[in-house]
């Protein structure tokens, strides 16, 4: 690869001289370039030529639609074989896989600092130790599990900074008792609960969802809490910090203040903290340089003195009126101080009286009192103020219903006078406060007062919870040595929250929210009940319809059933009757045959020829009255077929014209009233078997004869077709005996019963039409 880059290097060198004409310059001047100490790994560049140190980024790059990305694990084999085994620093961009082995690294056994950024890690895993690495930066991925982070720490005995920000622990406990660790970063996490190993001195565990102090150990050094839940700050009697130099408690929802005793302390960051109250009398940290309380937006009242120490103030965004007298000590502020102050003090509501801003005076350059209450530093420095209290000026102070409120007495003397608070009306004491001796007193305060009020460190009083009953003018008296004066503070509640833009904290808007949401829901509830209430109903309607539904299809199928049944033995029975009429009279013909064939069945030998012809002409005539008794059956028979299937027809159309006016009626579908045709069908098919061999045996079909064609058929069921009411053909054949007649082709498929005559023998060897025994034509169907 490198052998690549300095022919490539030398082609453009060669190819720039050329476009130049510049012929001068010799092979040795061409091929002296300067080739790049620290070679090329694709994504990856040392940083400051040092092959010691080296950053990987995983920059992606779109080649036909496919993006080209990640660090993949494959190059820390060719980091090793084209940097070496000697790195120092490794910084890796966008670890691609979901897991780091830790015994990848094992090759680089000087390696002292590992970075890892935005990368999908979420398993730490490893067996071997690595004995230099001292710097482990894990940021911006998804680990979850603090026993790996654990088994890590133990793989890692020379570890002594540890980040892993901005992934997704719910809780860190991690007690290893053989490490060095001391650096540790838990921000951006979501824990909840910790457990930390005592050589831990640096702390941040900022941006996570802690609610008190538990485990963390008062021997830090550097502790960032900001940005958590945590409801109460612990007493500086149990909580000191011997040797903590900067604590970061930005973005606190604690508002009664705060307790700290920590004697080095150098920095202290309480940026967008939801302070109301600031007692610089409970903050002992005489080694203070440094104070930022920016966008203190609810900060009302300050006590205290600052640091002689502090030479860096910011205090903004807050709703102070003025500050204590005595807050600067001049000594920090003076010409010959060596340390200079920074100042910054910004309020919407400083109070413009020359006694009240005596505390100015060391920092007045740098606030803006001139441009607000137009007096110079001469003037408020000229001011006499032995003894008053300003109440005049300061109006009506207002608090929340229900959230504590503090009244501040505007007060001003030298030397500082104690103050007490007195209710107007009724007539009570609530307290009073002693600057000198920084100290509370609630002589002769009854009981009911001190649940409603309490003096605050500074002289301020405190209502706990304002409603109604705390409308009232309080008094503050201010007494020194010399003299002592009063002012009246009118209390009023302030309900512009009722009518503010935050609906969760607006009674109007709240209020009409709630309306809204009454009413929504009420709509909905009635909407809810007159679906039910038609549903209900018209389930009711529809189940009384059907059942309606159901008996008129129940009463007109039985109707119909009746009627069917009522034809069909009408048919039966007429038809029974047209055969039986039909047999006596072929019966009547062939018994008036027979003995008029016995007749002459006697003569003599010589009149044999005449008796034949007369036999021939009788036998013809029997015929033809077999033909018009048969034609005549078959024709009554259809008539009355074509009388049966015209009263089917119309019972049938009577049926369906009835069913389709109940449909629309009842508005019904086909699909119910056919399920409910199949119930009462159910037994249909004994029925229709019980009719047909009822139809069976009026015609005398047998169901044991075969097919015309001779084959034995199982018996089916009687089909409608002209030969099913059609009547056998008698016939007399040559030898006298009674057969049927050729069988039509359309009823070939229709069984015939064997007629049954009966036997008279006679000389002539002749057989009558009653015998037993009937002979077969050539044309008369085979018999098995």
């Amino acid at each position: 690869m490198r052998k690549l880059l300095i022919f490539v290097y030398v082609i453009l060198q060669v190819r720039a001289v050329t476009s130049q004409r510049n012929f001068t310059s010799t092979t040795h001047d061409v091929l002296n370039i300067g080739v790049d100490k620290c070679p090329q790994v694709n994504y990856c560049s040392c940083v400051d030529d040092s092959k010691q140190d080296i950053k990987c980024h995983a920059i992606g790059k779109f080649f036909q639609f496919q993006i080209i990305t990640h660090f993949r694990e494959s190059k820390l084999k060719e980091i090793e074989l084209i940097y070496g085994s000697n790195l120092r620093r490794l910084e890796i961009f966008s670890w691609e896989h979901d897991q780091l082995n830790f015994d990848k690294f094992s090759p680089f056994s000087q390696l002292e600092v590992l970075i890892v950024r935005d990368s999908e890690l979420e398993i730490l895993n490893g067996t071997v130790k690595h004995p230099s690495l001292k710097v482990l930066f894990l940021h911006n991925s998804e680990l979850t599990s603090d026993a790996e982070v654990c088994h890590v720490i133990g793989l890692l005995p020379k570890l002594d900074n540890l980040t892993i920000s901005n992934n997704y622990f719910g809780k860190f406990e991690c007690d290893v008792k053989s490490t060095k660790l001391r650096v540790l970063d838990l921000s951006e996490n979501k824990i909840s609960h910790l457990l930390l190993p005592n050589t831990v001195k640096h702390l941040n565990v900022s941006k996570n969802l802690l609610t008190s102090f538990e485990n963390i150990s008062t021997e830090l050094t550097d502790l960032d809490i900001s940005s958590n839940s945590l409801k109460s700050w612990p007493s500086s009697d149990d909580w000191k910090f011997p040797n903590l130099r900067t604590l970061g408690a930005a973005k606190l929802n604690i508002q009664t203040g705060f307790q700290l005793d920590a004697p080095l302390l150098e920095s202290l960051i309480i940026d967008g903290s939801a302070l109301r109250y600031l007692n610089f009398h409970k903050i002992r940290t005489p080694r203070l340089k440094r104070l930022s309380a920016r966008h203190l937006v609810e900060l009302r009242n300050v006590a205290g003195q600052l640091s002689s120490t502090v030479n860096h103030v910011e205090i903004t965004d807050t709703l102070l009126r003025t500050l204590p007298a005595d807050f600067i000590t001049s000594s920090t502020s003076s010409p010959n101080s060596p340390h200079k102050m920074e100042f910054a003090f910004t309020t919407s509501r400083l109070l413009c009286h020359e006694c009240l801003l005596k505390w100015s005076l060391p920092v007045y350059l740098q606030t803006n009192i001139r441009k607000e209450c137009n007096m110079t530093r001469e003037e408020i420095a000229a001011a006499t103020c032995f003894l008053g209290v300003v109440a005049n000026d300061t109006g009506i102070q207002y608090g929340k219903y229900g959230k504590p409120t503090a009244l501040s007495c505007f007060s001003y003397g030298t030397p500082s006078p104690k103050i007490s608070w007195w209710r107007f009306r009724p007539s009570a004491l609530l307290g009073s406060y002693d600057p000198k001796t920084d100290k509370i007193s609630y002589a002769n305060v009854s009981d009911i007062m001190r649940e409603s009020y309490s003096i605050q460190s500074g002289g301020s009083l405190l209502i706990h919870s304002p409603n109604r009953s705390h409308v009232e003018r309080y008094v503050c008296v201010v007494e020194n040595n010399t003299a002592k004066e009063w002012g009246i503070y009118q209390f009023r509640l302030d309900y512009l929250d009722w009518y503010g833009y935050d609906v969760f904290h607006s009674v109007f808007w709240g209020g009409l929210a709630t309306s809204l949401i009454v009413c929504l829901i009420s709509f909905l509830l009635n909407i809810t009940w007159i679906l039910t209430r038609k549903s209900a109903l018209w389930w009711i309607q529809r189940a009384e319809r059907l059942s309606r539904v159901r008996k008129m299809v129940e009463a007109m199928e039985k109707y119909r059933v009746r009627q069917m049944e009522s034809l069909h033995q009408k048919y039966t029975n007429r038809v029974q009757i047209v055969r039986d009429n039909y047999h006596q009279q072929v019966e009547a013909l062939r018994v008036s045959y027979a003995a008029q064939q016995e007749k002459f069945q006697n003569y003599k030998a010589a009149q044999v020829d005449a008796v034949h012809s007369h036999l021939d002409a009788m036998r013809d005539g029997y015929n033809n009255q077999l033909g018009r008794v048969r034609e005549y059956g078959s024709k009554r028979a259809e008539q009355l077929w074509e009388s049966y299937e015209r009263q089917v027809n119309r019972m049938r159309t009577f049926s369906l014209q009835h069913r389709l006016k109940m449909m629309r009626q009842y508005k019904v579908k086909q699909r119910y009233v056919n399920k409910l045709l199949e119930s009462f069908q159910a037994s249909s098919p004994d029925v229709q078997l019980e009719n047909e061999e009822k139809v069976r045996a009026a015609l005398e079909l047998a169901d044991d004869i075969g097919t015309i064609d001779g084959s034995i058929d199982t018996p089916s069921r009687l089909s409608r077709s002209s030969s099913f009411h059609s009547l056998p053909e008698y016939v007399i054949d040559e030898q006298g005996n009674v057969r049927p007649g050729i069988i039509p082709t359309s009823s070939a498929a229709i069984r015939f019963p064997k007629p049954t005559t009966s036997s008279t023998s006679n000389g002539a060897g002749t057989s009558s039409p009653s015998s037993s025994g009937p002979h077969r034509s050539p044309d008369s169907p085979p018999q098995k």
